[in-house]
């Protein structure tokens, strides 16, 4: 089973500063970038967040979601990394 790290950049109201938010999530077959989206899109409908910027998902190893979510350009709303197999 596949564990991945999800983060993605949220406001909650308009004229807000986007903040990282982050949850782990497990899966029987390896994610696409439009699973992990969807995903994302899932949780911010429960939590009435907002998805900051174009929608731009990148994908990596761990420690370069680390790196790219410190990183990101502004466009970029989703990160995410293989954590374990």
């Amino acid at each position: 089973m596949y564990k991945y790290l999800i983060s993605y950049r949220k406001v909650e109201g308009s004229g807000q500063k986007p903040d990282w938010a982050s949850f782990t999530t497990q899966s029987e077959a390896s994610l696409e970038a439009r699973a992990i989206r969807e995903r994302v899109e899932r949780r911010m409908s429960v939590l009435g967040e907002q998805l900051w910027g174009d929608g731009q998902v990148g994908g990596g190893r761990l420690d370069d979601v680390l790196y790219k979510r410190e990183e990101a350009a502004p466009d970029t709303s989703v990160v995410y990394g293989l954590v374990e197999e």
